[in-house]
């Protein structure tokens, strides 16, 4: 039986986006503005980037817009890049029509990024 290897440099572009959804899940944001030389506490926040986008749309006005490309840049494109370069790699060596879908995966991979 034969097991295909993964090549250096897809093992790191696959590690990269593991390291996306600890980014995607933890605080990112941490910040507390006080005035008055720290006496009166005027904001104070702790935002994961899904708080961010839910905070975007309550706001009001073009809001949603914000919402949505934040989503889709910083969650949705990379979780689809991920798919397909995990198909395209395990896909590489298999047969002909397999072979075939993992160039186009690489192709779509390519126009993405």
């Amino acid at each position: 039986r034969y097991v295909p290897k993964m090549s250096v440099w897809t093992g790191l572009s696959i590690s990269t986006y593991l390291l996306l959804a600890p980014g995607l899940l933890c605080k990112i944001w941490d910040y507390r503005i006080t005035g008055m030389s720290g006496t009166m506490e005027i904001k104070n926040k702790h935002e994961s980037i899904g708080d961010f986008a839910v905070g975007l749309v309550q706001e009001g006005g073009m809001g949603w817009f914000g919402a949505i490309m934040v989503v889709l840049y910083a969650m949705v494109i990379p979780a689809v890049k991920l798919v397909l370069l995990v198909a395209a790699e395990l896909w590489r060596n298999g047969s002909p029509k397999q072979v075939r879908w993992a160039r186009k995966f690489v192709i779509v991979l390519k126009a993405i990024s």
